[in-house]
């Protein structure tokens, strides 16, 4: 790597861990902690949850911009935007939230020196690199993760300055290959750089005993695009053949709707809803499930998932993974060889893929393994940070070489 001297990185995200033991974004928290054995100082810029003040996290700054009044400063975290802004009330947050997280990035960028931004979801966040760029020459990562691709999808306005923003990027970060062939969609670009995430949940499958009955497991936020229904709809022939029991975590705009679906189906007795749970316990179920199932769909917006951090998770606990064949799932589960996909909404075919493991765990247990494999392979941490600090790196490489030829001018 470059002989340089440290570099001072800013990373711009609509959500970050609020305390230590928050739940948000675990997946961003640990590449940035991955980060501290690289040649760069990172800090965090992201917007306050109502009236949280700049603080730290592991170590690392994390900056928070004010952008409404403590009682209703609620746009981002938890749901996430996307959710919220289908929302009048929550509509007429984004004018200030994007205004004052702008002024506050380039008041940051000037204060810490920061040479790369890091920008997460280029679509409002962009907007906040464009006066670093463009006043202090500071070199701009995109990093788009899927839901600001959906909302240009039904959106011509945003499709435009989506498609602006990211050809004004330096570089351009996608966490799938189904999110790199959105960028190129939306922006023309066919340079985007894929970078993934890593599993953040601790491997305890080693430390934990069976249980007596077969456990299906799903863990997420509990929205539209998770597709829930489909499994609950599909729980019936399952259990017409086997008893098992299903924990769905997570919260959600859709937990309740879900819940009562679940009890008009007779599944209170097999089907809980425990809401967010410790690290601790996600590292339980995750060790004692006989099958995570991931039944994601396209959404009313067009939006899927972006990869499927969970999916990664699940295999680096050597567990089978069931998931519908959308988005950038694909990337983690490959058909009958670390998984199987299904067609998305297809309760029947969903139903037949739990069932055919559940009575030939020998198969379950080969693509574990071999999900297993595909994960140390493709998504280890220790690669994944080193390939960003080669961005990081290359980007201020350039930007001294730049203001070299500038003086010497």
């Amino acid at each position: 790597m470059n002989n340089l001297k440290r570099i001072n990185v800013g990373v711009v995200t609509s959500t970050y861990a609020r305390s230590d033991d928050d739940c948000q974004v675990p997946w961003m928290r640990e590449l940035i902690s991955q980060m501290k054995d690289h040649q760069c100082d990172i800090r965090v810029m992201a917007p306050s949850f109502r009236g949280l003040g700049s603080h730290s996290i592991d170590g690392v700054p994390v900056h928070r911009f004010r952008y409404a009044p403590k009682s209703i400063e609620a746009l981002t975290h938890d749901e996430g935007a996307p959710n919220k802004i289908r929302s009048l009330f929550f509509q007429l947050l984004v004018l200030p939230y994007i205004l004052m997280g702008a002024i506050s990035v380039l008041w940051w960028c000037v204060r810490y020196k920061v040479q790369v931004l890091h920008v997460h979801w280029p679509f409002p966040h962009g907007v906040y690199a464009l006066l670093p760029k463009y006043l202090m020459g500071v070199k701009v990562v995109a990093m788009s993760h899927g839901a600001e691709l959906a909302i240009a999808r039904r959106s011509r306005p945003v499709h435009h300055v989506l498609s602006w923003l990211l050809k004004s990027a330096d570089v351009r970060c996608a966490n799938s290959s189904h999110t790199a062939s959105e960028v190129r969609r939306v922006s023309g670009c066919d340079d985007s750089i894929i970078t993934p995430y890593g599993a953040t949940v601790r491997n305890k499958s080693e430390d934990q005993q069976p249980l007596e009955k077969p456990l299906l497991l799903f863990c997420g936020r509990l929205v539209q695009r998770k597709g829930i229904d489909v499994l609950l709809n599909a729980l019936p022939e399952v259990l017409g053949e086997m008893d098992v029991d299903v924990v769905i975590t997570g919260e959600g705009d859709r937990k309740k709707e879900w819940k009562e679906l679940s009890e008009s189906l007779g599944l209170s007795s097999v089907v809980k809803f425990p809401g967010f749970v410790s690290d601790e316990e996600l590292s339980r179920l995750y060790a004692t499930c006989s099958i995570y199932v991931h039944p994601a769909i396209y959404d009313d917006n067009g939006d899927t998932e972006g990869l499927g951090v969970v999916l990664i998770e699940a295999l680096s606990n050597k567990k089978p993974v069931i998931a519908s064949n959308v988005g950038g799932i694909p990337d983690v589960i490959h058909n009958e060889k670390t998984g199987l996909l299904v067609e998305e909404k297809n309760q029947q075919a969903l139903a037949e893929a739990i069932l055919r493991i559940l009575h030939n765990p020998e198969l379950g247990d080969e693509l574990g393994q071999a999900g297993y494999r595909h994960v140390k392979e493709f998504f280890d941490w220790k690669r994944i940070a080193d390939a960003t600090y080669q961005i990081y790196s290359d980007l201020a490489t350039v930007s001294e070489a730049e203001e070299n030829t500038y003086l010497k001018a």
